[in-house]
């Protein structure tokens, strides 16, 4: 994996923010219709809820299926700013990788084409819940893990050598931010361009994609409460994001959801 790739990952900040996941509704060319999970209550189809996803846990995994096994790389991600890219329900996203990690995935080298199909999975927020920290009906239920995740089949294309310069551009005054001392790509640089040269800029044409948010939604609002004030020890990030699900909840639905198992 590339220089850059390494030092993104050292940057994340584990926040969630927005709204409530919606049902899953039929869609071509988007969220598929499919379930993710039995529990309807955790499905998405919001293309906005995929976006922020990444934008708060831009490190993800790519997926290939190739005819030697599958291949597997991680790498930071944004959304393309190209304009209409992520226009509506369009989902479209630029990365790296380093030069040897394309070859695996089978895009550059060789006869390689320069394009191919990809699974992009994005982890957000996710812990263990423990049955202790339920409340009255809910009592007695099985352990379960909250979690947040998006599954994205994507057509993936290289891209030239000024835009993957951009993109890592991008990436690294992404990452880097204003913090004291913050570090640019200097593309006037001998070492710094021929790192650069050692990568491959890829474009992320999402195809279709599964989204689920499990933040104990089949729970009663006591026992999210409850969860949410014991994750508050342990995992902030997370008890921040059950906490604007619960609200948002509680301003569409005044009344609680039917308890059933995790």
């Amino acid at each position: 994996m590339g220089r850059f790739a390494e030092t993104a990952a050292s940057h994340l900040i584990h926040r969630g923010r927005g709204g409530s996941p919606r049902r899953q509704r039929a869609s071509k060319g988007g969220c598929e219709d499919r379930p993710v999970q039995p529990n309807p209550q955790y499905r998405v189809d919001d293309a906005a809820f995929v976006r922020r996803l990444v934008e708060t846990h831009p490190w993800v995994t790519l997926v290939s299926h190739l005819p030697d096994g599958p291949v597997a790389s991680h790498t930071p991600l944004l959304l393309d700013d190209a304009p209409g890219a992520n226009a509506g329900d369009d989902l479209t996203f630029v990365t790296h990788l380093g030069r040897a990690d394309a070859r695996l995935h089978g895009l550059v080298g060789g006869d390689a084409p320069g394009r191919g199909t990809m699974l992009l999975v994005v982890q957000g927020d996710h812990d263990y819940v423990s049955p202790s920290w339920y409340l009255g009906a809910d009592a007695g239920n099985v352990p379960t893990w909250n979690f947040e995740a998006v599954h994205a089949v994507c057509d993936v294309e290289v891209v030239s050598h000024a835009e993957n310069v951009a993109t890592l551009e991008r990436l690294v005054a992404h990452f880097e931010g204003d913090r004291p001392g913050a570090r640019r790509l200097d593309v006037t640089d001998e070492v710094e361009m021929g790192l650069a040269m050692g990568t491959s800029g890829l474009r992320l044409r999402v195809r279709s994609w599964t989204a689920k948010s499990k933040l104990s939604q089949n729970k009663s609002v006591e026992t999210r409460r409850s969860v949410v004030a014991h994750l508050r020890e342990i995992h902030p990030g997370l008890a921040a994001r059950m906490q604007d699900v619960l609200e948002a909840d509680l301003a569409t639905t005044p009344t609680e959801p039917p308890t059933s198992a995790s």
